[in-house]
């Protein structure tokens, strides 16, 4: 299963020293090479950023936006070391897990933009939730 960003709904974002625990209360998955409007299903996901360095560009950890932030995620781009920096991606296998340093920015329907840095990211579901089929027409 292919984890999509963009559509994926934000219900909670908490922090834990320097890491963040982004919860999808509906996060968009499909089947490799199936994709489009009506296409997966919307399941629970925990995205989980470690050592998280920064911020919105701040020298110092400044949270506050992205720990209020609920909603639709509309644009989201990630880099991962090791990857040339024109890949930019919007999707992830799920699960997943790296080590890797990362920057990730996140644009939601509300018009908040929030952009995160860090060392190591792990993408799980919340395995006491279902996943329902998508009905998008």
């Amino acid at each position: 299963m292919i984890f999509e960003f963009e559509d994926s709904e934000v219900s909670e974002v908490t922090q834990q020293g320097d890491t963040l625990h982004i919860r999808f209360s509906a996060a968009r998955l499909y089947d490799t090479g199936r994709t489009g409007a009506g296409q997966g299903l919307w399941q629970p996901l925990l995205l989980i950023c470690k050592r998280v360095a920064h911020a919105n560009r701040a020298l110092e950890p400044h949270l506050t936006e992205i720990l209020t932030v609920i909603g639709r995620v509309q644009r989201a781009e990630l880099l991962l070391e090791g990857l040339p920096t024109s890949q930019r991606l919007r999707s992830l296998p799920m699960p997943f897990e790296s080590d890797a340093s990362f920057a990730l920015e996140l644009e939601f329907s509300s018009g908040l933009f929030c952009e995160l840095n860090g060392k190591g990211l792990e993408l799980r579901s919340l395995l006491s939730q279902c996943s329902v089929d998508s009905y998008q027409c």
